[in-house]
């Protein structure tokens, strides 16, 4: 007999999306997923469709996209307030 523990990753439409053996492989797949939904809602409020919002999320996680991408985010500084906004 045997006894296997399967760890399941479920999208926020109730679908499983991997099952794994190893706990820190599901744990890294939900933690990717959880961000794709954060950046998803980022760009769909914004006031695009939720579906394109999620490709372009995904284009932003690929794992090539991503260090390209954090490589310029880096690079981005705030921009100094101006008086008129501080006082708004």
């Amino acid at each position: 007999m045997t006894i296997r523990t399967v760890h399941q990753v479920i999208n926020k439409a109730g679908t499983v999306i991997g099952e794994f053996m190893d706990i820190k492989l599901a744990k890294d797949l939900d933690n990717r997923t959880d961000v794709l939904y954060f950046i998803a809602d980022l760009v769909e409020n914004a006031g695009i469709d939720e579906t394109t919002a999620e490709k372009v999320a995904e284009i932003m996680l690929d794992d090539n996209t991503r260090k390209q991408l954090l490589s310029q985010l880096k690079t981005v500084k705030d921009l100094p307030i101006a008086d008129s906004e501080k006082a708004g």
